[in-house]
């Protein structure tokens, strides 16, 4: 039975259940909506979000307060400058004001993201060009190479070793071995590389609301988990 059918049904004291469950769901889906399109000016566009609130009545709802968020969403176009592969977060007693709505603060939150090697690529290659850097996932390790002009010949230089994050929004890439043809003492070449290439993504510098806590390749992916970086003042 649809809500309309439901609202008539009222008009005759057949309803009241049926249109508090229809109020309900109508509520609670507009603000669902609402904070699907909140972010695509917050994180990005993208080809989906899907936002379900969980645990928390009309009543709150309208007063602007929301005890459990899920949200996941599915090739992002983040900050319009990397693409992300999917995003899943979890809002813990989120408060939001206005249509839009404006996230003013929240208690608590989970956030994985994932990045494929190929976004990431393309994303070195449009903002990380000077040294020509191609990042190469393999199990656990991460390859670089990178082209550095020696004595006025192009060089192709490598490296193989991990990613760690560093200060909450910089994937850096740690070399543990590298091959650097005009350097011949142990270290130097792995700290030559990583000093040109790094870092291979600064999500301050996009603004992408998050603050990162681990990072792993899984799947010839990247997968950081962390924090949703959500402040009072973001607005569009």
């Amino acid at each position: 039975m649809k809500c309309s059918r439901r609202w008539m049904l009222t008009g005759l004291g057949l309803g009241g259940p049926a249109l508090a469950g229809c109020r309900s769901s109508l509520v609670r889906r507009g603000v669902e909506r609402r904070i699907e399109r909140r972010l695509e000016s917050l994180v990005g566009p993208a080809d989906r979000y899907r936002v379900r609130i969980l645990k928390t009545r009309d009543s709150e709802l309208v007063l602007g307060r929301a005890h459990h968020v899920e949200i996941e969403g599915y090739n992002i176009f983040a900050r319009r400058q990397v693409r992300v592969e999917a995003l899943r977060m979890r809002l813990f007693d989120l408060v939001y004001e206005g249509g839009e709505p404006y996230f003013v603060s929240l208690r608590h939150s989970d956030l994985e993201i994932q990045i494929t090697e190929q976004a990431l690529n393309d994303y070195l290659d449009t903002y990380h060009a000077r040294y020509s850097p191609e990042v190469r996932l393999n199990g656990d390790r991460v390859y670089v190479h990178m082209v550095y002009n020696f004595l006025g010949a192009p060089t192709t230089l490598r490296a193989n070793g991990r990613f760690y994050v560093q200060e909450g929004t910089r994937l850096v890439f740690d070399a543990e071995a590298a091959d650097v043809s005009f350097i011949n003492t142990p270290g130097f070449g792995e700290k030559f590389i990583e000093d040109r290439v790094n870092p291979l993504l600064d999500l301050k510098h996009i603004e992408f609301p998050a603050h990162l806590e681990s990072v792993e390749i899984r799947d010839g992916r990247i997968r950081a988990r962390g924090t949703a970086h959500i402040l009072p003042d973001i607005h569009s």
